[in-house]
This record gives structure tokens, C-alpha cells and sequence, in this order.
């Protein structure tokens, strides 16, 4: 690094004045991180060994001084509530309704009120108490966000609509809040504790501190409270300071801090200021990102850039987060072949960690899936048991997973679940947090003895392993409260507020500080100088934030008056932080995002990119971010059939080639081959299986397969009832029927709830009464159905049922084109025939259908043409006949028929129709049809056929397979 920057010229200066007397100094900073590279500087100056200074941050110093620690800000919060109330209850002669959660956000505004009135030793006592005969009062209420609009409504269960209302509801909080302040200060100084601002406060004051016999040296800072100001003059001749400046902006905005401080402070670097700004060449690019994420993408290329070699150890280097959410898909866009070695000072949010997703499906499954009888609901179980940290702790969870998922068992019960830690019932806020903290420690003791642990190398390890300490941390500190505090919460509430706290909780990484590319947030390099520097998302609003005074219920024109933190101050505070950093720099890369949607609004420029751009002494190249834009052209997918996969073919449905392991075609394959090869490709000779989703609603085809079993297992009562068991075919008369349908709930019922409990429980019992309401009511409606078939039924009787869910298959001989005989296909066709019966002389097949309509037809190359509106239901029943035409098992007419359940008990008839011609005997049809459907099978063993995708749009509305397809819902 050059010798002129900032800390290398405080080390030069200190090892000049102090040399080997170095440890009887205090060197004071804004922050902790830059002691280290002081460190580093001050080895270069001096040969070791050498004792180092004592450092502290600013913080750290108040501290040492205090007779007080600063409390957990949560306790701070809870104290605050306790005094709130208690002061509201005695001036207003009625209790507090308001619950800790609710008070919360109002809370964190008051105590960062309270914490900047200490800080710039505000009199307290005056602001409070003389808010309300300020004139200017009644027409300034700008300053509140609407959320603090909406908040000072409800706390005063009013419904605020003009600025009279809520002026006096403004005025109230205020005409409390003196003494609100007083009280919450007693209690804190009765037990030793403080916030920040007090602490500070007190040190400024207390003019009992002596500081004679000390050396401290101040470096960095900029920007002082009253607080600060007053503890440094106070300590002024036992001190140096340092002060980092640059002529370029001390008159302006960005050094009106800095101004100030020399002229009181004094300066201990000679020829203050420099002018690094401007002597130094630079080389600045502005990038404008179409969109906020979208600007990690250009980080290999400005690595490239820069020509740092990836083994570089050197921290001269730096990545600049001005929106610090960005910091994960940094991270994933640094990669160690462009640079070996990455510092990142940030730290990593809890809230993108698994275990936080992971107490977030746990808080769920107490909350809202909690069911009946100690039960949870399998919508909110599995998702725990899918989560790996679930695995770690219950080696079952996938396995039972599986059993719940295949049994749809909506509330499974803990001999089910076997975990008792994970399934443990909670039953209040207090429960609930101790619930979550055994369970993230178990699971930090499961991952740390894990043969699952991923590569050292891996920065997501430790990571990992950190936020589960971090996580337990606030749970332990959450539950210390709850049990200690004298406070209590509901779960939700409870809830919200650990999400809170988790929000705000980071996860540190381990590095090595002050080697090679540097990754951090914009305060944390003060003091801090780079030679190459990219700035990500210096966007107005990120660069200055601009949101202090959103923050504050103190209106702007007292804040100002008073010396408090304003948006001001704030703007010149990022100003100063904003320059300095850039001031020494020589390849600096601004890159800002122009998309609205992703900034929040935030889509312009920073007003200092703009303020450097109109100075015409310096050099600026202005680029735009491209992302190559393609139209989503889905391509059409098309699987030749090569020779391996013709073999394939050949293995799985040709009985000359495989006799013991070929299978049969049903017509339901053989209507997906002609709607879409592809999906049959897919779904019979690839297998893939599609993934079954638990669901307590009933899909369509779910539906059908009920209804169709439950009409089995009805119609073989009646015939166990009324006929010989050891026939397969039985008569059915109008009095067999009749009474079924005029007394038949409770035999229905029975029968319906077995299909159920075969069908969609998968052979787990169940009864009526533990059906939701969807389920209960497609149990009604397959009964209403089962009664419409009766009433059919009754019409036509007598007729003979010759067998229910009849099986029936035919083998058949298939040439194909250019092949020699010994190589046809010998391929078996069948099926089942929901009821085959006899009546009247002739045969009928006859196919339920719970769905759908239209059974007519015009021509039969219709049924074996793709398009949108293909009869698949009679090309189905045609097949069917054609087996048995074939088969000569009846010598009498065949008539294929399609009873849709919804024309049940009406005079309609179920039989197909050819152009509105009922087709009383399939036989006349046969020898026209059985030459196409072959044809159409043959097509799958002819190799010059691909598996092509369908054209047809609407075959791809329901497929399982359209997201292979590429296809869009």
C-alpha cells in the first residue's frame, strides 16, 4: 500500500513521538476493525519486538468509565414497557391495555429517542415537559412515517383521519414521556445497568474523572455527539488526534465535521489537510445494473480488471457493500480461482441459515398445525421431517415421511412420529422457547458429531455451525427474560419477536483480517484506505440511507434545534465516509441499479456519483450492465429411437423378446401415445415417476378411481346377496335395487368408507367422522353417484352382470415396415372393463366416467388423431370391444358404452353414437377399427417414428411432465 495512507502515516507519527513507549498509549478509534491494520503498519515503521498501544473503540472507552453495563437492548425494551405503564396507569387513572408485543415498536423508538437525547446531553426534562406549548407543534406532523401514524391510532383506539386528532393523541404520548424518561433511568441506575446513551452521558459528566498521567490518542473519528465532544476536550491535554481530510471536500458538506474538529481538537499529523484527491490519478467507472442482484454478476470481471493475481495477500483490494443484503450472492460470485484469499468483516444474516428455516417450520407446526387430540397436521410435519436438521436428530424422518406422505395420514400421533423431542406439544410462549432451545442445541451437538459435515474448505461449515451458537444464544437470553422478567407473551407474539431479534443477529466469519480482498459494509472503512475499489448498490437511499428521522417520534424542527441526529447530519456523516474512501483509491468502480422494482424505489444514482460527475477534473467512463435477453422459445423436444433404445423398447412390450418379462398396453398407454409420444416416452419406458404431493383434496383422478372401487364392492354385495358367490356372473332385477336406494345410508356409507380407507388412506382405517370438510363432502357426492347408478340400473333391469373391473387382453402380431418376419413384434393388449354385462341379447362394455362428456363420434381416424377435443374416452371402449370381438368369448352383438354419472338415473343412453347413430354392435366396426389402433401401437417399435413432443396445448395443461417440456402454465 502507499505510505500516505491515513493509518500509515498515524504509525509513522506515533512510532516518531512515542517509539519504544508505545504501550503506555491508548489509541482510541470509532471501531474495532481498524486496529489491526494499524498493527500492521506499525510493524512496518519499527523493527519488532515491539509492545503494541492499547486500543479501544469509542464505545469500549465510555465503558471503562461507566459504574454501569450496557443491558441486553431486549431487557431494555421490557423495562421501558414496565415504566410506560406504569406512568401511563398514574396519569391517566386507568391501566394500560397495551401488550409488551404490541408496545414493542413504539418502545424501540422511545429508547432510541432516549439514547440520542443522552448522547447529545439533551436537558431531558425541558424537551419533555415543554413539547406541548410549542406553537409550531399543531402543524408539523410530517416528520411521521405512516406507519407511526397508524401506530399513534392504535395505541389510542382511535381512528385518526385529520392532524387535530392526531395532534392531541401526539400530545398525550408526549404530556407522559418526562416522566416515563425519569422513571426508566431510576430503575436502570438501581441495578447497575444503562443503555449506551446514558452511559455515555454519565461519563461526560462526571467531572471527577482524571486523565493526567495518560497518553490517548483519538484517530478517525468524524462526526462527535455532545458527549463525545465534551469527554475529548475534557481529556484534550493528555491526548493527540488524528484527523483523516482531504481538500477536495473539507469545505464542503462532507467535511463540515472535520472543520470543526481541527479547530478544536487541533490536528497531530502536519500539513492537514492533503490534497490526495486530485494529485493522484484515478481511474473512475460509473456501471448502471438493470437490476440490484444483478450487479454481483460483474465482480469477475472487475476482478479481472484489476489485474489482481488470485494468490494476492495484499489488502489493498475491496468490495464495498452500500446494501449489505447483497452479501450473500456476493459471496457466491467471488470465486477462488479469480482470488484465493477473501476477508469478509460483515456478517452473515442467522435468517439465511438452515437453522433458522428450520425453527421457522418448528414454530409453525406448534402454531398453526397444531390439531385435535395432541396432534400435529401433516401439512406443517413434513416439512420438518424433510429438513436436514430434522435427519440429524430423527434418522426415521424420511422414512416416516414416506409413510405419512403413502397412508395420507393428516394427524399423525406420536406413535407414528417417534420423536418425542422434535413432536413435543407446547402449550405457552414460555414452553415454546424452551422447546426451540433444546431442540437447537441438540442439533448443534447432532451436526458437530455428524459424519455429514461438509469440507473444511467450505466457509458455509463453520458458517453453519456458528448461526446454531448464535441461535441458541438469543433463545437462551429469550428464555432467561421470559422466565426472569416478570413479563409474558403469546405464542405469535413470542414469535415476532424472536424473528426480530434473529433478523438483527449475524453471524461473524474467521479470517485473516488484513490479507488479500477485503468484502464489508461502508462504515466499517473508517479510517481505511484501498487501491482497488468496487462500491455495489450506491443508489440513493443506500448511499445516504436518508431514514433517521423515520425513526423518531422527536418532530425535525426540535431535533435540529436541540443538536439531535437528523437526516442532515446523517447525509454528511455518509458524505465524509463516501470521499475519504476514494480520496487515496486509484481504480474505482461505482456501480448503482436501475431497477425500480428491486431497490424499492431506490433507482437512481447517489447524489454524490452526481456531484462527481458534473466536476470536470476528474475522469469518468459510464458504462450499463447487459444481460443477454433471449425470447423463451421453447424448443421442441424430440427422442430418436436409436438401437439401444429399440431394445429398450422391445425389452419392456415385446413378448418374442422378452416372454417372462414383457408387459401388457393398456388403452389409457395407448391414448398417451397418441396425445403426446413424448409423455409416453417419459412416464413407460424412462419410468420417471412423478413425485405424489399429500393433499387433503381429492384430485379428479383420485376421485374416479373411489367412485369406481366403491361401485365394485356395492355391486358385489348385491350379488354376494342375491346370487351364488362361486358364479362370476349374476342377474340383477329391480328388486334387488330397489330397496338399496330408498334405505341405503348406513350400507352406503360403509361401503363408500372402505373404497376411502383402500383408496386415498392406503389401507389405513378410518372413519367418517375424522374426514375434513372436502373429504366429507366427495364422500357425499360419490354416495349421490352410487345412487344415480342404482337408478340407472333399476331403468333397465333385468340384465346379467357378467363381471365387475373384467379383465381382458389379447396377444397380437405386428409388423413392421423394412423388418423381416422373425422380427415381429408379438405385443399383448388389455385392460379392465369397469362392467361387462348381458342384456337383451347382447353384450354390453360398459365404462364408468365421474367426469367429462360427449360420446359420439364422427369418423374413426378421429380417435387415433392428436388434437384438443380426441374422444379418448371411446377410442378406450373401442379397444375393449375389439378384444373381445377378437377373442370370440360372445357370439352376439357387442356394445361399447360410456356412462357419464352425471346423465345417471336419466332416460340417455349410455351407448357410444357414430354421427349420432347408436352403435348396437361393435362387430359391424371391428374390422375398420382394429387395422388403426394397431397401426398406432405399431408406431412405437418402428424406429423411423421419434418420441416427438405433443403440438397440442391443451394435452399439456395437466402433464406432469411439463416442467421437462419447458412448458409454461
Amino acid at each position: 500500500m502507499n505510505n500516505s495512507n491515513f493509518l500509515a502515516l498515524v504509525a509513522q507519527s506515533l512510532a516518531v513521538r512515542f517509539g519504544n513507549r508505545l504501550a503506555d498509549v491508548t489509541v482510541v478509534f470509532p471501531g474495532r476493525r481498524t486496529r489491526l491494520f494499524l498493527n500492521q503498519y506499525l510493524c512496518q515503521e519499527m523493527p519488532p519486538p515491539i509492545w503494541a498501544p492499547k486500543y479501544m473503540s469509542a464505545d469500549e472507552l465510555f465503558e471503562s468509565l461507566a459504574d454501569k453495563t450496557v443491558a441486553d437492548n431486549v431487557q431494555l425494551i421490557v423495562d421501558l414497557y414496565h415504566s410506560y405503564k406504569k406512568i401511563y396507569t398514574y396519569k391517566h387513572n386507568k391501566p394500560l391495555n397495551e401488550t409488551l408485543d404490541e408496545f414493542f415498536f413504539f418502545g424501540e423508538i422511545l429508547l432510541s429517542d432516549f439514547d440520542d437525547v443522552d448522547k447529545n446531553m439533551v436537558n431531558a426534562d425541558a424537551l419533555f415537559s415543554n413539547l406541548e406549548d410549542l406553537d409550531r407543534l399543531k402543524d408539523d406532523f410530517s416528520h411521521l412515517t405512516d406507519r407511526q401514524r397508524e401506530e399513534i391510532a392504535r395505541r389510542f383506539g382511535k381512528a385518526f383521519t385529520g392532524s387535530s386528532e392526531l395532534q392531541e393523541a401526539f400530545l398525550n404520548i408526549w404530556d407522559i414521556l418526562g416522566d416515563v424518561y425519569r422513571d426508566f433511568k431510576q430503575s436502570l441506575a438501581a441495578r447497575r445497568i444503562a443503555y449506551r446513551g446514558m452511559i455515555m452521558r454519565d461519563a461526560a459528566e462526571n467531572t471527577a474523572l482524571d486523565f493526567s498521567g495518560q497518553q490517548f490518542v483519538f484517530a478517525g473519528f468524524n462526526a462527535l455527539s455532545k458527549s463525545e465532544e465534551t469527554l475529548f476536550l475534557r481529556m484534550k491535554n493528555s491526548a493527540l488526534f488524528y484527523w483523516d481530510s482531504d481538500e477536495y471536500y473539507l469545505n464542503t458538506e462532507a467535511g463540515k465535521h472535520i472543520r470543526n474538529n481541527i479547530i478544536k481538537f487541533g490536528s497531530a499529523l502536519d500539513n492537514q489537510p492533503v490534497n490526495n484527491f486530485l494529485s493522484q490519478k484515478k481511474k473512475i467507472t460509473y456501471i448502471a445494473s438493470p437490476s440490484e442482484s444483478g450487479q454481483t454478476g460483474f465482480i469477475p470481471e472487475w476482478l479481472d480488471s484489476t489485474g489482481i493475481n488470485p494468490k494476492n495477500t495484499a489488502p489493498d483490494s475491496a468490495i464495498i457493500l452500500c446494501n449489505e443484503a447483497l452479501l450473500p450472492a456476493v459471496m457466491h460470485s467471488v470465486s477462488p480461482q479469480k482470488t484465493e484469499n477473501v476477508n469478509i468483516t460483515m456478517g452473515f444474516p442467522v435468517t439465511q441459515t438452515p437453522v433458522a428455516g428450520f425453527l421457522s417450520l418448528l414454530s409453525e407446526m406448534q402454531t398453526a398445525g397444531s390439531g385435535k387430540n395432541n396432534t400435529f397436521h401433516s401439512k406443517y410435519v413434513l416439512p420438518v421431517l424433510q429438513h436436514p436438521y430434522a435427519t440429524l436428530l430423527f434418522p426415521e424422518a424420511s422414512r416416516t415421511a414416506k409413510k405419512i406422505s403413502e397412508e395420507n395420514i393428516f394427524y399423525p400421533d406420536i406413535n407414528i412420529l417417534k420423536n418425542e423431542q422434535i413432536f413435543a406439544r407446547t402449550t405457552d410462549a414460555v414452553s415454546l422457547c424452551r422447546y426451540l432451545l433444546e431442540i437447537t442445541e441438540s442439533v448443534g451437538k447432532a451436526s458437530e458429531t455428524s459424519g455429514q459435515n461438509i469440507s473444511r474448505e467450505n466457509v458455509y461449515d463453520g458458517l453453519y455451525k456458528e448461526s446454531i451458537f448464535r441461535t441458541w444464544q438469543t433463545l437462551n437470553r429469550l428464555h432467561g427474560l421470559m422466565q426472569t422478567g416478570g413479563w409474558t407473551l403469546e405464542k405469535p407474539a413470542f414469535l415476532r419477536l424472536l424473528r426480530k431479534l434473529l433478523s438483527v443477529t449475524q453471524v461473524p466469519f474467521h479470517g485473516e483480517p488484513v490479507k488479500g480482498l477485503q468484502i464489508m459494509g461502508l462504515l466499517e472503512t473508517r479510517s481505511l484506505d484501498f487501491k482497488n475499489l468496487l462500491l455495489l448498490s450506491v443508489n440513493e437511499g443506500f448511499m445516504p440511507s436518508g431514514n433517521t428521522e423515520e425513526k423518531s417520534f422527536i418532530p425535525r424542527f426540535i431535533r435540529r434545534s436541540l443538536g439531535l441526529s437528523t437526516t442532515e447530519r446523517e447525509d454528511s456523516i455518509y458524505a465524509y465516509t463516501f470521499y475519504r474512501l476514494i480520496q487515496r483509491a486509484e481504480n474505482i468502480t461505482l456501480v448503482y441499479s436501475t431497477d425500480k422494482n428491486q431497490t424499492a424505489g431506490k433507482a437512481e444514482m447517489s447524489r454524490f456519483m452526481l456531484q462527481m460527475l458534473v466536476d470536470r477534473r476528474l475522469d469518468i467512463k459510464r458504462y450499463q450492465l447487459q444481460f443477454p435477453v433471449q425470447p423463451m422459445n421453447t424448443p421442441k423436444i424430440e427422442i430418436k429411437k436409436t438401437a439401444e433404445l429399440m431394445a429398450r423398447i422391445k425389452s419392456l412390450f415385446d413378448f418374442n423378446t422378452s416372454p417372462g418379462s414383457a408387459k401388457p398396453i393398456s388403452p389409457s398407454s395407448l391414448n398417451t401415445l397418441i396425445d403426446c409420444p413424448l409423455r409416453f416416452y417419459y412416464k413407460k419406458i424412462e419410468g420417471y415417476a412423478t413425485e405424489d404431493e399429500m393433499s387433503e383434496e381429492i384430485d379428479s383422478s383420485v376421485f374416479g378411481t373411489i367412485f369406481h372401487r366403491a361401485a365394485e364392492l356395492l355391486y358385489k354385495d348385491i350379488h354376494l346377496h342375491w346370487g351364488n358367490i362361486n358364479d362370476k356372473s349374476f342377474e340383477i332385477k329391480p328388486e334387488h335395487l330397489a330397496p338399496l336406494l330408498h334405505n341405503t345410508e348406513h350400507h352406503l356409507e360403509q361401503i363408500i368408507t372402505k373404497a376411502f380407507t383402500e383408496i386415498f388412506f392406503n389401507g389405513r382405517k378410518t372413519d367418517i367422522s375424522s374426514y375434513n370438510g372436502e373429504q366429507i363432502l366427495n364422500f357425499r357426492i360419490i354416495s349421490r353417484l352410487l345412487k344415480r347408478l342404482l337408478q340407472f340400473d333399476i331403468n333397465r333391469a333385468p340384465f346379467t352382470v357378467l363381471g365387475l373391473e373384467y379383465k381382458i387382453s389379447e396377444e397380437y402380431t405386428i409388423s413392421i415396415p423394412g423388418t423381416k418376419p422373425q422380427q415381429d413384434i408379438r405385443l399383448k393388449i388389455g385392460g379392465i372393463i369397469d362392467r361387462l354385462e348381458e342384456s337383451g341379447g347382447k353384450i354390453m362394455v360398459l365404462d364408468y366416467k365421474t367426469g367429462g362428456k360427449g360420446k359420439q363420434y364422427k369418423d374413426l381416424g378421429e380417435l387415433v388423431t392428436a388434437s384438443s377435443n380426441r374422444a379418448s374416452h371411446i377410442f378406450q371402449t373401442f379397444v375393449y370391444s375389439t378384444i373381445l370381438v377378437r377373442s370370440n368369448r360372445f357370439n352376439q352383438p357387442v356394445v361399447p358404452a360410456l356412462l357419464y354419472l352425471q346423465e345417471a338415473g336419466t332416460d340417455i343412453s349410455p351407448v357410444v353414437l357414430h354421427d349420432g347413430i347408436p352403435v348396437e354392435d361393435f362387430r359391424s366396426i371391428y374390422p375398420d377399427f382394429e387395422p388403426l389402433f394397431l397401426q398406432k401401437a405399431g408406431e412405437l417399435f418402428n424406429p423411423d417414428i421419434p418420441f416427438r413432443q405433443t403440438v397440442i396445448k391443451s394435452n399439456c395443461e395437466y402433464c406432469e411432465y411439463r416442467e421437462l417440456c419447458k412448458i409454461k402454465k
